[in-house]
């Protein structure tokens, strides 16, 4: 691996995993991919914007209305966590399948649909500041 590009890659994960920096070798191709540690996990970035997510050994993209049945076709499951008042799921991201990372350019087309989903997912949230009804005083 280019140790210059993993440097620039790696922000915030203090010993990268063989898992993560392989991940972040196939993803070369669709930009500046930084990897950052978060909740026991790893989240993956493109611009700013989180579209990805390692927990263990497993990866999580996110999905939206377009990219879902895929997943649900692949037999694939939302990712999911324990607490101790129960099971915990995150509908908006799903587990990536482990048999096609084998295949560089399936798992870049994935990851780029992944991307348009967290893109389509910020459109449809509030600008911060702008509350809906707030009076203006003058």
């Amino acid at each position: 691996m280019n140790a210059d590009r993993m440097d620039a890659s790696l922000l915030g994960v203090r010993e990268p995993d063989e898992f993560t920096g392989y991940l972040l070798e196939l993803l070369v191709p669709l930009g500046a991919v930084s990897a950052r540690r978060m909740f026991g996990g790893v989240g993956l970035f493109l611009h700013g914007m989180m579209f990805g997510l390692i927990a263990g050994d497993e990866l999580f993209f996110k999905v939206g209305d377009a990219n879902r049945p895929m997943y649900e076709a692949a037999g694939e499951a939302p990712f999911s966590y324990e607490t101790k008042h129960g099971s915990h799921t995150i509908g908006s991201y799903w587990r990536y399948p482990p048999d096609l990372l084998d295949d560089a350019e399936t798992f870049q087309a994935w990851a780029r649909q992944a991307v348009e989903a967290a893109l389509a997912a910020s459109r449809g949230k509030p600008k911060a500041g702008r509350r809906r009804g707030a009076l203006r005083q003058e």
